[in-house]
């Protein structure tokens, strides 16, 4: 009876720490539009078990670098399956722009994020958002084969999913 009591006091004592630090992280993914994509972000990483808002966001911002390159090679996968030059002409320029662009920035959020300019961090998120925004735009105005219909799908969902890691992370980085 006495392993036991011990027993369920450990489990107790190594469980309440994660119970609190994944408070945390439902309390700063609360206010994004889309908690639901932050909380998978966070809950993605190991490390944003033990992070503190700051930690929290820049997790966030790496899921931002992982979801921009699968937006870039689902780009490049629909770009060598698509015959219209016109097509592949602005398939080529996003995937340009994405791979070129979009990691300046979110590397620059991470050094403004470490060193404390939340705003300025906040700012290249934002900004880094417009090449993806302008592309899926300039997409929408072209017209697919249609035999790449669940290919272009995939495509404006990932560029949804990076939106809204794109909101979470803002939202998290204005409350400090």
């Amino acid at each position: 009876m006495m392993i036991i009591k011990f027993l369920l006091l450990t489990l107790l004592v190594i469980i309440s720490p994660i119970w609190a630090e994944n408070d945390l992280m439902i309390n700063e993914c609360h206010n994004a539009q889309a908690p639901t994509t932050c909380m998978g972000c966070l809950e993605s990483d190991p490390t944003s078990v033990h992070a503190d808002p700051v930690g929290i966001a820049g997790v966030v911002i790496h899921c931002l670098d992982s979801r921009l390159n699968i937006i870039i090679n689902n780009l490049t996968d629909v770009s060598s399956k698509e015959e219209k030059a016109e097509v592949k002409k602005v398939l080529e320029a996003c995937k340009h722009d994405l791979s070129m662009e979009v990691p300046k920035k979110l590397s620059e959020a991470k050094t403004d994020l470490r060193s404390g300019d939340y705003d300025k961090a906040a700012r290249s998120i934002m900004l880094a958002l417009g090449y993806p925004w302008s592309c899926r735009s300039n997409l929408q105005s072209v017209k697919f084969d249609e035999s790449l219909f669940e290919e272009t799908l995939e495509l404006f969902s990932q560029i949804n999913i990076y939106a809204q890691l794109s909101d979470a992370a803002m939202r998290i980085i204005d409350r400090f």
